[in-house]
């Protein structure tokens, strides 16, 4: 078992190329650069839940129809829940942000050794992902502010920013806990290695927070990392063929899709400031594209797998 996968060093090497190519960008035009990023890379990687969807129902479309309606109400409500209540549509997407990335980017032997204690499990997940939402907050809670303020009520903003210093001191603490731990039980050398592999992922990236501006270092863990992680395992389940075209397409449409989002959002935005309400509006789109990412497929797995311990169960 390798330790480090080539997946993986190709995403490290994207993660160098991309920061290299952003720097050379004019700072006014920086948001275009990662913006441009997070809808090329990060989005489609969401995109890609058709492809899971059509795989996992065996081609049964009225699964897939009731999978994809359940989408489209999902995004609708998070829309209408930004515009009547945007710091309860803020939190819920914060909250679930902070599982999603804790728990997506797991390795599988990771999730085997913490497995074994449900609650350093989940101590692991919510620490990891408390790191990777708040450390920019922690470390750069003015431009946090500039963004939050634009798509959320000021008060919300400064109190995000407030508690994210203690969130990252408490999960920092929580996480390196667990890992230790889940290192001292762990009888095989390789977990050992993927574990501190893990500790050494999450300084990089903490570290990365600290020094670069939030806006780049999250389009990067966004872009490099958590997105090319979902989508090499999206792919792996669902080999690329030509047969597979029409999905590809479908794929290019539903990225797409999250264009007129984005200017749904700007449109209801008052203040005037062009490049930060315009990030916000992007990340508006991406929050009410999370929701059904993370529930309607986690739902579909599921009862796929209800049914088919029911079928072996009949056998």
């Amino acid at each position: 078992m390798r330790v480090i996968s080539s997946q993986e060093e190709f995403q490290w090497f994207l993660l160098v190329l991309m920061g290299f190519l952003l720097s050379l960008l004019p700072e006014s035009y920086l948001w275009i650069g990662c913006l441009s990023a997070v809808v090329l890379i990060g989005v489609p990687h969401g995109a890609l839940d058709i492809c899971l969807l059509w795989s996992e129902s065996h081609k049964d479309v009225s699964i897939l129809f009731r999978a994809i309606l359940k989408y489209v109400l999902l995004v609708v409500v998070s829309l209408a829940l930004w515009r009547f209540s945007s710091d309860f549509f803020w939190f819920c997407f914060f909250f679930a942000a902070v599982y999603h990335f804790g728990s997506s980017d797991e390795h599988p032997q990771v999730l085997k050794i913490i497995s074994q204690n449900s609650w350093n499990r989940v101590l692991w997940v919510l620490s990891r992902g408390a790191l990777l939402v708040f450390a920019p907050a922690a470390f750069h809670p003015e431009k946090i502010i500039g963004y939050l303020n634009q798509a959320a009520s000021p008060g919300f903003a400064i109190g995000f920013t407030s508690i994210a210093p203690f969130v990252c001191a408490y999960s920092g603490l929580i996480y390196i806990w667990t890992s230790l731990k889940s290192y001292k039980k762990s009888s095989f050398q390789v977990h050992r290695y993927i574990l501190l592999k893990h500790l050494c992922s999450i300084g990089v990236f903490i570290l990365l927070f600290w020094v670069a501006d939030p806006l780049v270092s999250f389009s990067l863990y966004f872009c490099c990392h958590h997105s090319l992680k979902h989508s090499f395992r999206v792919l792996q389940r669902n080999p690329w063929k030509k047969r597979n075209l029409y999905l590809a397409l479908v794929v290019v449409a539903l990225t797409l899709s999250v264009l007129p989002l984005m200017f749904w959002a700007r449109g209801h935005m008052t203040l005037s400031n062009m490049p930060k309400a315009t990030v916000a509006a992007c990340f508006i789109a991406v929050a009410t594209l999370t929701f059904p990412h993370l529930l309607v497929v986690k739902r579909l797995h599921e009862k796929i797998n209800c049914r088919y311990s029911k079928e072996a169960w009949n056998i």
